[in-house]
Parts: structure tokens; sequence; C-alpha cells
């Protein structure tokens, strides 16, 4: 037998797949694909003869619900910050993160007063953290009755079908979940609730030398137990320190591209105290943040919690149009952890706002037509990131311009509240009259 090709090896593994997992009554009636793959053809007439309607849904959804699935998978692999998932969480909304200080010395006395306390209760100082699913995202893909008779005219219109389908799939979800995980540190970032390091824009070897020494420092200082590199004094509204520390192989850094393109690799090693192989297992690359005077980051491995709650694949067939409307679902949890050391690396540091109140209490909109809301923001240079929604989407919804403007579209007659929220836990409300329309 001749050695197939590439492609079509790949098309015959999806099509074997296929066959492996399906039920007696789609053996019984869909021919074995032979070694070669010859029959492809033949395979698409039986599976696409209306008689066997069964075999054809069947066919779609072992393809869809399993091979697209597993494709896509494979291929989320490819997001460079993937590394950092904790894991799958099937069940609940939310995730608890415990975490307890180290126990504080007492000196040593021999009375007493210090056998009595041998019946005394030591509290441990405890401190803990959650994280609430804040990703629920669909994906959706459609493909006709038409398109999938194309596909078994030969091996390489069989793959492309395919790769139509799982490319859109898996681009949405893999950019998306990218940016989910860049946006942990812009969050930050604009809310202030993180530790920042002010480093000077990195554009020659000097400047980069310079950058290089800072994280150095950071890199050996968050190796002794301290409470200067993590954030939980600034989360936590009760007060109180976190003492930790992070071992040197669990030390990460994040940089932006503009900021590594002048960082040698040699001088990197150097500053992280390990061989070139080893160090690009710890210095990630991306492409920018939202915030532009955000430049990195350098942070222990366990500060960014992301967990996928739900992954999976579900689908619609439309007798009318004779097309199949397939979802990929994914809920997912985006966090960071208030326990870890995390530096985030700036060439200015945010300025969470103050106060927030809508310039007028009252947003008059005709139905079918929209208003300008604006938003006023102490002080004027804040960096919070302000979201808006409306209290009864019946009678308006929201859009949003930018931080300081949204547009509201009145719906049906009557009153509901327009309410921002800022990043850092600061909100302002106001009413929206919809009026009838002219």
């Amino acid at each position: 037998m001749s050695k197939v090709s590439k492609s079509v090896q790949k098309g015959m593994n999806t099509m074997n797949a296929i066959y492996n997992s399906a039920t007696e009554n789609y053996r019984q009636v869909v021919p074995k694909l032979l070694d070669d793959g010859s029959n492809l053809t033949q395979i698409g007439n039986v599976i696409l003869d209306d008689a066997y309607k069964p075999v054809l849904n069947e066919f779609v959804s072992t393809l869809i619900n399993r091979i697209a699935l597993t494709i896509v998978r494979n291929k989320s692999f490819n997001n460079p910050l993937s590394i950092f998932k904790k894991g799958s969480v099937p069940l609940g909304t939310d995730i608890q993160e415990i975490y307890t200080n180290p126990a504080n010395k007492k000196p040593y006395e021999y009375s007493n007063s210090a056998m009595a306390e041998l019946l005394t209760i030591e509290d441990p100082d405890t401190h803990v953290a959650y994280y609430r699913r804040n990703v629920m995202d669909k994906y959706p893909v459609t493909f006709s009755r038409e398109g999938l008779q194309g596909a078994f005219v030969s091996w390489d219109k069989f793959n492309d079908f395919i790769t139509s389908i799982t490319q859109s799939l898996y681009s949405g979800c893999y950019i998306d979940d990218f940016k989910y995980t860049k946006g942990v540190f812009d969050s930050l970032y604009n809310s202030g609730k993180a530790i920042f390091q002010v480093v000077n824009d990195v554009t020659d070897e000097a400047s980069g030398k310079a950058f290089t020494k800072i994280l150095r420092k950071l890199y050996l200082d968050m190796t002794f137990p301290s409470t200067e590199y993590n954030a939980f004094s600034k989360i936590n509204g009760k007060g109180g320190t976190v003492t930790t520390w992070t071992t040197a192989d669990r030390i990460c850094v994040i940089l932006t591209s503009d900021v590594n393109v002048e960082l040698s690799v040699e001088v990197l090693a150097y500053a992280f105290n390990m061989d070139k192989a080893d160090l690009m297992g710890r210095v990630f690359v991306v492409d920018k943040f939202d915030n532009p005077e955000l430049k990195g980051a350098i942070f222990d491995e366990a500060f960014l919690q992301i967990y996928d709650n739900l992954f999976r694949m579900d689908e619609f067939y439309n007798a009318s149009t004779m097309s199949w409307k397939d979802y990929l679902h994914r809920w997912a949890t985006y966090g960071a952890s208030p326990f870890a050391n995390a530096v985030l690396l700036v060439t200015e540091e945010p300025t969470p706002a103050t106060n927030i109140t809508f310039a007028t209490p009252t947003v008059e909109v005709q139905q079918g037509s929209q208003a300008n809301a604006t938003l006023t923001i102490t002080p004027g240079t804040a960096t919070s990131e302000i979201n808006y929604q409306v209290e009864n989407e019946t009678i308006a919804t929201v859009t949003k311009t930018d931080n300081k403007n949204c547009k509201v579209t009145g719906v049906l007659q009557g009153q509901t509240k327009l309410i921002a929220t800022s990043d850092n836990g600061l909100t302002a409300e106001a009413t929206i009259n919809v009026t009838a329309g002219a």
C-alpha cells in the first residue's frame, strides 16, 4: 500500500474516530474507511442519503461534539498565557482560597502565667479570598448540508470543511482567553489594587539594563518572607497584612513586546540566575496592555487565578435552511490572588477614581431614540474602568461609549435606573425617563 499524505491521513483519522465511537446502527449502514481512504465519496453518499437520516444526525453530532471540540481544546493551548490556568471547576460559581500567616513568636518564660497559657486558644491568622465566575461566552458557527456534500469530494475538501468550523470557534475562544488574562493586570492597574514599581520606558541598551536591574532586585526580594509584594492590605477593607514569599522556580515575568525587544536574553538570564533555556519558560511576552503605562509584571505563578468552569459544544438543526448552527460555550473565572507576590511594572502609577456622579439626575429619551448620558469622574485623570447597566432593560438599554459617556436607548414608556460602577467599588445612579415617540 502506498503511503498517504499528511493531509489525507489527517482526514482519515477524523473519519475513523467517528466510526469507532459510533453506534451499532451507524456501523451497519456506513461502510468502514479503506486503508487507502479511497472510499470517501462512497461513505459520503451513504451518510447524505435521506433514507438514513439518523446516520447523518449522528455523523454531524459526533463530528462537532467530539471531534471538533477535541481540536478546539488542542488549539487553545497555543495561548501563551494558558500555562497559568489552575484547572477546571465544573460545579458552583465561587472558588475559595485560604491563606494562613506564619505564627508569631513569643518569648520563653518559666512562670505560673506562662504555664496558664498552655490552655489558652491561639487562633491562626487565617484569611480567605473568593473568586466568582465572571465569563459566560458562546461562539456560534453555521454550516449547511450543501457544504457537507462538498466535503466528501476529496480529503482536502473534507479537511477544509472541518477547519472552517473549528478554526472559527478556536480563533474566537483563543483570542478572548488571551485578552481576559491580560485584562486581569489592566483591571488591577485601573483599580489601583496592586503593588506598583515605576520604571522608565525601555528604548535602548542603557535603559534596558536599568530595567533589568529593577527586575533582578524584585526577583531576589520576593524569595524572602515579606508583606511588601502582595496587595492584600490594599484589597482587604479590614486592614491587616499577609507575609509570604516565592521560591525562585515559581517567579514569572510578563513583558510587553516593545520592552522585550530591547532586552537581551543573556542579561535577563543573569537577572534570574538561570540558563537561557530555563528562562524561556519563565518570561512571557504579550503585544500590549490596554493601559500603555503598564509594561509588564513580575509575580508568583499562584497570582493568576484562572479556571475553566464549562467548555462544551451544542448544536441546532434548522430544517428550513437545512443547516446546522453550532455553539461553543465557555464559562470561566479570571482573578488575582491577594496572597501571592506580584508587582506591576508601570511608567506611571494609576489614579483611581474617588467619586463618580452623573452630570444630570435624569436622562430624558423617547421610545426608539437615543440620548447621551455623561458621567463626572473625580479626579479627571482617574484610570478606573467604568461599566454601565440599566436596572430594567425592558424599558431602556445602555451602550458604553467611553468611560465618561454612554448611550441610552428608549424601549418602552416608563422609568428605570441607569447605574454606573467603577472597578474600585464606586457607584452612581440616574433616572431614565422614557416617553412616547414623536
